[in-house]
């Protein structure tokens, strides 16, 4: 465990400040809050790698923004996901080997890319990126009953990107998974298979929505915890309908 250098408060996997290196918990982990001595000068180095290529540089009037690399890391965590989820559905063939495949990496990449577009919306620059030590943990869960899916997350920089934002910003992608739950559950009447999407995406709402380390639950505790708790309350009562009762 490790303590937060503001507050102390001990955190499994601590924010560090791309500015400064050191380690902060989710409510300081933005420059602004915990007084960054140091953002002046990685301004100037940003600007630097942005003139390298490194980091796109994105027109105002552009509405959804990417850049090569996070196609890149955004694909391989996809993958990783498919490496975890689906070696249970090899022996029911290649073809619902495929649709397990296309279902991981459409409640995937909708949950991450509802993460982009609303930090987008609030003016920030926002990308997916891969974490290594979350994709190394995630690989070694699949090799367990417990599952952890945390290969990457969306980063977020922005100014003015302020403790609501980060909230919304936050719930955006579990209420992506709450949809698809009740959309594929609908659809599993006409379509068996697609009632492995409904787990799927029960279980990817209830992970994320804990509120601990740097899961969207914590953000959305620390921004307001009645909307956390009536968004954790559905997505429970839902993975419990899906996974118990139905």
């Amino acid at each position: 465990m490790t303590k937060c250098t503001i507050c102390s408060k001990e955190e499994l996997l601590p924010f560090i400040c791309k500015y400064c290196g050191r380690q902060f918990c989710a409510e300081h982990r933005l420059p602004e809050i915990h007084n960054c001595s140091r953002i002046g000068v990685k301004v100037y180095d940003m600007k630097k790698i942005m003139n390298k290529g490194s980091v796109p540089i994105y027109a105002r009037s552009s509405r959804f923004r990417t850049s090569r690399t996070e196609i890149v890391h955004l694909t391989i965590a996809v993958l990783v996901f498919f490496i975890i989820e689906a070696p249970m559905f090899i022996q029911f063939g290649s073809m619902i080997l495929f649709i397990v495949g296309s279902i991981i990496a459409l409640a995937f990449a909708i949950h991450e890319l509802a993460h982009k577009f609303t930090a987008q919306h609030f003016g920030a620059w926002s990308e997916f990126r891969l974490d290594p030590f979350g994709t190394l943990i995630s690989l070694i869960s699949a090799l367990s009953s417990f599952k952890i899916l945390a290969p990457g997350a969306v980063v977020v920089f922005g100014s003015r990107v302020t403790r609501e934002n980060m909230g919304k910003i936050a719930l955006a992608g579990p209420l992506t998974n709450l949809v698809q739950v009740l959309v594929f559950v609908l659809l599993s009447q006409f379509f068996p298979i697609l009632w492995f999407a409904a787990i799927l995406n029960a279980n990817l709402a209830v992970f994320n929505m804990m509120p601990v380390s740097i899961l969207d639950g914590r953000k959305i505790f620390m921004w307001n915890k009645k909307v956390f708790a009536v968004t954790f309350a559905i997505a429970l009562a839902l993975w419990v309908i899906v996974r118990i009762i139905l």
